[in-house]
């Protein structure tokens, strides 16, 4: 049964990134999100309601089968929750909810991500790519989002938590990387507040 979200209801209490090392680890899910962008910068930036994972499309149904039975799977869908097998086939299935049985409060989100073998795709304007080496880096043997990829995301719409990310963040970016990121921008966000923060 599909049903809005509340967030006086629909409280989080998110996995720990140990947590998420575990489940991801032979898989090929990475850590993305707030939280991953604190794995790169190698401490805790800032407060997340939620911790993230991304995973392609067409490996999610795969990754999905090996999460453990106490995680209930939910679309997240223009607002509203349903369990997965009760999703809206005329949207987009692009986030998942994972729902802890044991507690009722949701722990994980899934985001499902464009790329093929050749690699990342920007879901949004699919033109836009990444070489999976970059867009999907390693920290002590977790693959974790790349910071460029991430920022991308946040640069459509950035909340004073978005602007936060980009200024940790954004020292870590190699001249390639800030181009990139630049280039893709204007492409896929022009008038983004971003759009010369990287020029």
């Amino acid at each position: 049964m599909r049903r809005r979200y509340d967030p006086s209801v629909d409280r989080w209490a998110p996995l720990t990134v140990a947590d998420v090392r575990d489940l991801i680890d032979d898989s090929p899910a990475w850590l993305s999100g707030g939280y991953g962008l604190d794995t790169l910068l190698g401490y805790a930036s800032r407060d997340h309601g939620d911790i993230d994972v991304s995973i392609t499309e067409d490996d999610f149904p795969g990754f999905a089968a090996t999460l453990p039975s106490w995680m209930q799977l939910h679309a997240a869908q223009s607002g509203q929750l349903a369990p997965i097998d009760d999703a809206d086939e005329t949207e987009p299935l692009d986030n998942v909810w994972c729902l802890d049985t044991r507690s009722g409060s949701w722990c994980l989100q899934i985001n499902r991500e464009a790329g093929d073998s050749d690699g990342w795709r920007y879901r949004r304007v699919p033109s836009i790519r990444r070489a999976w080496p970059l867009a999907v880096r390693e920290v002590e043997g977790m693959r974790v989002v790349g910071p460029e990829v991430q920022l991308l995301w946040k640069a459509a719409d950035p909340a004073a938590k978005d602007e936060a990310d980009r200024a940790a963040v954004t020292p870590l970016l190699d001249d390639e990387a800030r181009r990139w990121l630049h280039d893709s921008i204007l492409r896929a966000h022009p008038r983004s507040p971003w759009s010369d923060e990287f020029a």
